[in-house]
């Protein structure tokens, strides 16, 4: 197999694992499960934010899909993750961290992988 083609393979890899997690999430988030409930309110934030925190995850997974969308997106999910991180960090739920510095850490491979292709 060519090099080029195990990049792709790995590319699409990545994405759909991320998109499937990104898309569980983030309808959690807009259709309210009480486990996010319950986190967003101990962490301080209202419903209707947590369900635009959703919206936005969800469009944005999304637009992963499109080569001309792809690079607008991941600004905006930089932006959602690191949200995420300094809210943890600030509201004493470090353990929590963890998962959106590897969704970012997952992203930002996609991205160099992204460059490269």
């Amino acid at each position: 197999m060519q090099t080029q083609t195990i990049i792709t393979i790995v590319f699409w890899a990545l994405t759909a694992g991320f998109l499937a997690i990104t898309y569980l999430h983030g309808f959690q988030k807009i259709f309210a499960t009480k486990q996010k409930v319950q986190m967003f309110n101990k962490l301080g934030y209202s419903i209707p934010a947590m369900r635009f925190i959703g919206i936005v995850e969800v469009v944005g997974a999304s637009f992963i899909l499109f080569p001309q969308t792809r690079l607008f997106v991941l600004p905006i999910y930089a932006i959602l993750l690191c949200g995420a991180v300094y809210t943890h960090v600030t509201k004493d739920d470090k353990k929590e961290a963890i998962g959106p510095v590897i969704a970012g850490t997952w992203l930002a491979v996609i991205l160099v992988i992204n460059i490269w292709m």
